[in-house]
């Protein structure tokens, strides 16, 4: 949702690889989430394109199988222990979480088996069924070592707790701490809006401010609230928010986001002119007061923010990124060309994965500088390769270079290409 997702969240490639750390650790539920998480942002930012949402559904399903044979074998080691009920819950995650026929036939076998067990207890006379606190303190070890994993199988939203921390896990230390002592009305509704359910975290979030006045819950009701549209309410909320928290920067993001979402730059420009000094002065106030001015067509302005930034704070990532899409927008195509090769070359030398827009930026700059076509074709070429989403395009760009050299074979060979793709995707 906006500029403010380059300070405050990662994208979902990065996302993805943390899934793939997860799941090569064999902690296969993390993964899980992690995946779902990487879809859900993907969606959200209009980029689920058949190759990456693909991709991310390929690994989901594959985690949710690995999570089932894991369930399985631990409620057969909670079986041995003599926990039934534990073993019980386990095997019907396991259940709900495969696909695999072969697998659900074995789960469930041994839920029959392990319901049988849980018959036979009840039949037994109470003295024998209620054991002493001595004969409990001998039992195997591994019921004890399992009550953890199982704590959110016992609930009404299988991992709850665990998709909680996971959540809050990548959050700054004090918002992890405030986060984890709200309540189970505001986890709820957390869970719930990181999953885009956005009715029901309106309603719990909504629940859990009353519950905790002066939190840091507006931050994330505000949040839901403009994904149902109501942007009014998010507003109002938030300048409520910045005027109890002036030197919280996340508050002045999202109330930010707000305004540019209905096109009110001058409010925002005018948020930031209210801001403490101490905080005015920081390179994300100035690269959001940059950005403003950006979106609100004032090239010029934006530049100069840009430019002073760079100035006081160095060469970054994000800025070169700014100032490289303004010198575009101010037709400084040969300056901004060259900030996103330094940005491609960048990539390429701490060993980065290449974000394929600064590689297609580069190549449009090119096209539109006249670059010799054999350079061109290069780029189009790797493009096709690195973002294979988008190749229809690039392969556009392919046709009409080889059309300037008068190769019409090879013109004619990528319009059957695209010709193929276009019928693929009907």
């Amino acid at each position: 949702m906006g500029f403010f997702n380059l300070f405050s969240g990662k994208t979902p490639e990065v996302i993805e690889r943390s899934g793939d750390d997860y799941f090569t650790k064999r902690e296969y539920g993390l993964a899980k989430l992690e995946y779902e998480k990487a879809l859900n942002k993907a969606e959200k930012q209009g980029r689920e394109k058949a190759e990456f949402a693909g991709r991310l559904r390929e690994k989901i399903d594959r985690s949710r199988e690995a999570l089932a044979v894991f369930h399985m074998h631990t409620a057969e080691s909670l079986v041995q222990a003599g926990s039934h009920a534990d073993a019980k819950a386990l095997l019907t995650l396991a259940l709900e979480l495969t696909r695999e026929e072969a697998l659900k036939e074995e789960i469930r076998l041994k839920l029959k088996e392990v319901e049988d067990g849980l018959e036979a207890e009840k039949r037994r006379p109470d003295e024998d069924r209620h054991k002493s606190p001595q004969k409990a303190e001998a039992q195997p070890p591994e019921a004890e070592a399992f009550k953890p994993a199982l704590a959110g199988v016992m609930e009404e939203e299988p991992d709850a707790d665990e998709y909680f921390s996971v959540l809050c896990s990548a959050l700054p230390e004090e918002f992890q701490k405030a986060y984890q002592g709200y309540g189970q009305r505001f986890k709820e509704g957390y869970i719930a809006l990181n999953r885009g359910e956005f009715e029901p975290a309106v309603k719990k979030l909504s629940e859990s401010l009353a519950e905790n006045p002066g939190s840091l819950i507006p931050l994330e009701l505000a949040t839901a609230l403009v994904n149902q549209g109501k942007t009014d309410h998010a507003q109002r909320l938030m300048e409520g928010f910045v005027r109890q928290y002036p030197m919280l920067l996340r508050g002045y993001q999202i109330l930010c986001d707000i305004y540019w979402e209905g096109k009110n730059y001058d409010a925002a420009l005018k948020l930031f002119r209210s801001c403490p000094d101490e905080l005015a002065q920081t390179l994300p106030i100035q690269l959001l007061t940059g950005e403003t001015l950006y979106q609100a067509g004032r090239y010029e302005e934006a530049r100069e923010i840009f430019s002073s930034c760079e100035t006081r704070f160095g060469e970054n990532e994000i800025l070169s990124r700014a100032l490289a899409k303004t010198y575009e927008a101010l037709g400084s195509i040969a300056k901004a060309r060259s900030l996103y090769g330094k940005l491609i070359s960048g990539c390429a030398a701490c060993g980065a994965r290449r974000d394929p827009f600064l590689k297609r930026r580069y190549a449009e700059l090119s096209y539109e500088a006249g670059e010799k076509p054999s350079k061109l074709l290069e780029l189009y070429f790797s493009l096709v390769r690195e973002d294979p989403d988008n190749r229809s395009e690039y392969y556009q760009r392919i046709v009409g270079i080889y059309e300037s050299l008068g190769n019409n074979k090879e013109a004619q060979r990528y319009r059957s290409m695209i010709k193929g793709l276009d019928k693929s995707t009907e």
